[in-house]
């Protein structure tokens, strides 16, 4: 079952009809194609603690999304509350769940660069919350290396704060960019408290025919800083090239020159409307016309960022976990 599901996941959204849909896709707070299929199944929907819930729990792996409605209208503190509440309810329907590992985060916040204090946007806040509950959930930052799971946060037009966790039955490998400094250890330039992910999750199963590289949202990033700030094409690269850098990470083959034809789905965040045509055309032609793509505008975490790109890789099997 497992298996049918990941193969469905590789070859429903490619070709023509991938295309046609990466331009009809709307700006919204949905999971990738991939980890849809992935979990299977039809979702349980239901309310829990001012929180709207859907659990979709299939033989492999399980879906949790969670929905706080009106969350723009919260101030710094309450935004900050309900975002601790939020992961630890995730973290405590996973308990539940045949597959109790997390292994990816998505997340979609409203109006992600409003001030919401003196020295905070609602991205900050939003950091400062998770990291605390990641802090009980995953150990102290010295044991993030290992076990933090990858995620995304961007912007979204709604007023509610989305976030979605993909978890399976076996834990994965969490993987950083040596070209990057780990998220959890960015200095206080970027907030009072820093984000928290890891920059890649490597995942398997007896059921897959490879290991998969999961990727957090990567953008034009060298060390803590942005790079090539309002540079589509060259934003666009730099990106590419840390995609790259985390395949050869994840293969540990040293070859600083990978290709990216291991991906086989691709998502990729423009925060300019005028952008979409420039971005799809790039990565179709850096990745592949037979991968899987969404072009989806949002808001990315930073101003100065326009574009941020995810996947899934196959890898060649020479790890386990």
């Amino acid at each position: 079952m497992a298996r049918a599901l990941l193969q469905k996941t590789m070859s429903v959204w490619t070709g023509p009809q991938a295309q046609q849909k990466c331009r009809e896709q709307r700006q919204g707070s949905a999971v990738p194609f991939w980890a849809v299929n992935l979990a299977g199944h039809a979702p349980q929907v239901y309310s829990l603690n001012g929180f709207e819930l859907e659990v979709s729990e299939g033989d492999f792996a399980s879906l949790v999304s969670l929905r706080l409605p009106r969350a723009r209208d919260l101030d710094a503190a309450q935004f900050e509350r309900r975002t601790i509440a939020a992961y630890r309810q995730i973290r405590s329907l996973l308990g539940s769940l045949r597959q109790q590992h997390p292994v990816r985060f998505w997340t979609f916040l409203p109006k992600i660069h409003e001030q919401l204090d003196a020295k905070r946007d609602r991205y900050m806040v939003f950091n400062t919350g998770r990291i605390h509950v990641f802090r009980e959930w995953f150990g102290q930052s010295g044991q993030f290396t290992s076990r933090l799971p990858a995620s995304s946060a961007v912007g979204h037009d709604e007023d509610a704060l989305s976030i979605h966790c993909l978890t399976l039955s076996r834990s994965g490998i969490a993987l950083e960019n040596p070209r990057q400094i780990p998220a959890f250890q960015y200095s206080s330039v970027y907030g009072p408290q820093p984000p928290c992910f890891a920059r890649g999750t490597i995942i398997d199963h007896p059921s897959f025919q490879s290991p998969m590289l999961v990727t957090a949202g990567t953008a034009s990033i060298l060390g803590e800083n942005s790079a090539h700030p309002n540079d589509l094409n060259r934003q666009l690269s730099e990106s590419l090239q840390n995609l790259r850098t985390l395949v050869d990470v994840a293969q540990a083959t040293g070859n600083s020159a990978a290709t990216l034809d291991a991906f086989v789905d691709v998502r990729v965040y423009h925060a300019r409307r005028q952008d979409a045509a420039v971005v799809e055309s790039t990565i179709r032609r850096s990745i592949g016309s037979a991968t899987a793509l969404q072009v989806i505008r949002a808001e990315l975490c930073r101003s100065n960022l326009l574009v941020e790109i995810e996947g899934l890789a196959r890898l060649e099997r020479n790890k386990s976990l």
